[in-house]
């Protein structure tokens, strides 16, 4: 006699047997090298097309192994969007023009001789040895369009873990798979850049604030819910001397005062996440604290247009993007922690060949085993015809970040709750949202 299996009962029994199966395979540094190294003949698939599991593997030349495999459940669909063409904004091409040539790599990696614009151009990075083309490609990465920076005045952070629960975990906040909720914080972000900005050619390419000379950005950080962690703040000052420290900033209410943050905390989980400060955007650390070196070109699949206000997230443990996907061409590169004592010993890097964002992030333990993924998730900037384009609508938004712990089988998925802005900053603004002193308003 046949019995019929009920469907609720197979997808419980599958999210189960996939848990189990994830966290015993293995991706070695080795695996993503071979990967890299292997020649695609195929064209990807045209944009329209949906993908379910049964062709998922049409899909592996341009999806990494350790994160393949998250799309490996029953009702997967992959909708593929048509690459889109995102060039800068033409301010920041014409101080590109403007100073092209210019700009250097000094003997430990730094950057010399550069005022604005994008630092260097694929043919020096190409004809250069794979360590000075790397350090090229970071500090393209680091000085690509971005205006003044971004501002999102609410973002989630939902921290889950495996399990069989079946979906959706929480359907208001488009948790639409399986897997355990374990707690969702709020949280406000908003980050200016104070130099080497191409659109301030009048001022020098600098705002004009009293620390604009010391520093590169800074971000705001502010958590709004839930309650026990509500008025914790942040301000981190990137330092325009790549050798120097950030300054990290916190205002704890528990113990009513702000602090000081050390170089090294920026390794550890941020509130309990499953990223770290370093992780923001896919990265967000200091360039010299890695060694890189460039290791060429990959297309690969990723969100550079996500299509809704707030991304659904949906699979057995509700952290796989159920969104419209770009096969796009990207820079990859690997960063080798020069401090021994970081968790990570390497990361490799897959840069949008255009945009210079972060498209994924692999993460490498000291053992060279795949521990984390870090997918980045971009609404398109606007690209008006006919007309001159805004400067607050021409830069690539974050909108997503999902982090994958893949050894404790959990994720953080941090998402945009409201639209991500690019507001032109003033002086007056700046100093009221980015000083220290902030921190203790109204306290």
């Amino acid at each position: 006699m046949n019995v019929r299996v009920p469907s609720v009962v197979y997808c419980a029994l599958f999210t189960s047997l996939f848990s189990n199966q994830l966290i015993a395979a293995d991706i070695t540094r080795g695996d993503i090298g071979r990967w890299l190294e292997q020649s695609t003949l195929a064209d990807p698939p045209a944009g329209g097309t949906v993908i379910g599991q049964g062709e998922l593997h049409s899909l592996h030349p341009w999806l990494a192994p350790g994160y393949r495999e998250e799309f490996e459940f029953p009702h997967v669909e992959i909708e593929i969007q048509a690459t889109g063409d995102y060039p800068p904004h033409e301010v920041y091409e014409a101080a590109t023009q403007q100073f092209a040539g210019q700009a250097t790599i000094n003997a430990d990696g730094g950057l010399e001789n550069y005022t604005a614009g994008q630092p260097f151009t694929i043919e020096q990075i190409t004809s250069a040895d794979p360590a000075t083309g790397g350090y090229m490609l970071a500090w393209n990465q680091i000085h690509r369009w971005q205006y003044y920076g971004y501002q999102v005045d609410e973002l989630t952070m939902a921290y889950v873990g495996a399990g069989t629960t079946q979906g959706p975990i929480d359907a208001e906040k488009r948790l639409d798979g399986g897997g355990n909720l374990v707690r969702v914080l709020h949280q406000a972000y908003h980050r200016v850049y104070l130099n080497k900005l191409a659109m301030l050619h009048a001022q020098n390419y600098q705002v004009e604030v009293s620390d604009s000379d010391t520093r590169f950005f800074k971000d705001y950080i502010a958590f709004l819910a839930p309650f026990n962690i509500k008025g914790t703040r942040f301000v981190v000052e990137r330092m325009l001397d790549p050798h120097a420290d950030d300054q990290v900033n916190t205002y704890l209410p528990t113990e009513r005062r702000v602090r000081r943050f050390s170089a090294q905390e920026r390794a550890d989980s941020f509130m309990g996440s499953d990223g770290t400060l370093d992780d923001f955007e896919g990265f967000s650390g200091r360039v010299l604290d890695y060694k890189w070196h460039y290791l060429g070109q990959k297309k690969i699949l990723f969100i550079a247009d996500t299509k809704d206000a707030i991304q659904s997230v949906y699979g057995p443990s509700s952290r796989v993007p159920h969104d419209r996907w770009q096969v796009r061409n990207c820079y990859v590169v690997e960063l080798i922690s020069v401090w021994e004592g970081h968790p990570y010993k390497s990361r490799v890097l897959f840069l949008d060949a255009q945009t210079h964002g972060v498209a994924l992030s692999l993460v490498f333990n000291h053992d060279n085993l795949l521990w984390k993924t870090l997918l980045t998730s971009y609404r398109a900037p606007q690209m008006e015809s006919g007309e001159k384009r805004s400067l607050e609508t021409s830069v690539p938004s974050w909108r997503t970040q999902i982090y994958i712990d893949r050894v404790g089988n959990k994720a953080t998925i941090v998402r945009a709750k409201t639209d991500t802005l690019h507001p032109t900053m003033s002086k007056s603004k700046i100093k009221r949202i980015f000083s220290v002193s902030s921190l203790t308003a109204g306290q």
